[in-house]
């Protein structure tokens, strides 16, 4: 039951959002003149496209408008299943008691409430634009070679992250660290000298890092370390606690991927990323381009003395 009562909230909330033109005409259109007796206002037979699946007090629910209204719903709730016949009966039921909800409302002559005409004109309002963008933004297309130009300038950008593990030994004169670095250059192991030489606290570790946290680093340090491949170790360097030594033990990450190759934690290959990038980025061009226009043409007078 509680299953039930959720699919119908839904129902009602989501009713606005995906409620058919022929019912927000009928709103916009009422006849405030003689009702019958049943409180209810005489209407012309509607014209019904489609195929006739329920009808309530003479209000056609067509079978097309019921799947697209099925289509929409399951969209705004995912959770919401209704890939069974016995789930659309129920869901058909929950449509009828919104129409007879609608229909109760509209004989109590709610549509004739200010905060009613008031909402249901912003709704309108929000339906028409949403039309307009969608019509000005029809027929958009990205090119192949566009893709690839995009690509070709930033494919770093698309690179995975790179991950550097790495040792160090501190020092506390540029000479001591001089002789540190002759050892390791004779062969001398870098953990063994880290030990016995580093006056950092990473000293004890064979003055291991782990994987490098770059913001946790200073500038020189992590432009030393990004120019190491594994086993390599770095010339002396000054940071803040004294003269630096650093060995990088593992790196990792840094490819940059093809075009074809499906990027990490996603379902979309790089072109398919770069190529809704670009359609929305030109989509909104050209609703920027239509605002724009828009304002150069209108008057518009405001009184920001009133914004307070």
């Amino acid at each position: 039951m509680a299953k039930k009562s959720g699919i119908l909230l839904s129902v009602l909330l989501a009713g606005l959002m995906i409620a058919g033109c022929d019912q927000l005409q009928g709103i916009f259109k009422t006849d405030f003149g003689t009702r019958s007796k049943t409180g209810q206002a005489p209407e012309a037979p509607k014209a019904v496209y489609g195929t006739e699946l329920a009808k309530v007090n003479g209000e056609v629910i067509t079978l097309e408008s019921f799947d697209e209204k099925v289509k929409n719903l399951t969209a705004l709730s995912p959770e919401i299943k209704l890939d069974t016949a016995e789930a659309k009966k129920n869901y058909l039921n929950d449509l009828i008691t919104q129409e007879l909800i609608f229909q109760a409302a509209r004989s109590r002559g709610m549509e004739k409430k200010k905060e009613v005409r008031e909402a249901l004109d912003e709704f309108r309002k929000g339906i028409m634009a949403r039309q307009l963008i969608l019509d000005e933004t029809r027929g958009i297309t990205v090119e192949p070679s566009e893709i690839e130009a995009f690509y070709n300038q930033y494919k770093q950008a698309f690179a995975a992250p790179q991950e550097i593990r790495a040792r160090q030994i501190v020092l506390p004169s540029e000479q001591a660290a001089k002789e540190v670095l002759i050892q390791l250059l004779q062969g001398g192991d870098f953990a063994a000298l880290a030990r016995e030489k580093s006056t950092d606290a990473t000293a004890s570790k064979g003055g291991d890092l782990g994987f490098v946290n770059r913001a946790e680093q200073f500038d020189k340090f992590n432009e030393v370390i990004s120019t190491l491949d594994a086993g390599q170790v770095s010339p002396i360097f000054k940071g803040p606690k004294g003269y630096y030594i650093v060995k990088v033990d593992e790196a990792k990450g840094g490819e940059v991927p093809n075009l074809t190759d499906v990027l990490p934690d996603t379902n979309m290959t790089v072109y398919d990323q770069i190529k809704n990038g670009l359609l929305q980025q030109k989509q909104a061009q050209r609703i920027q381009d239509l605002t724009d226009k828009l304002r150069q043409d209108a008057k518009i007078e405001i009184k920001e003395e009133l914004l307070r």
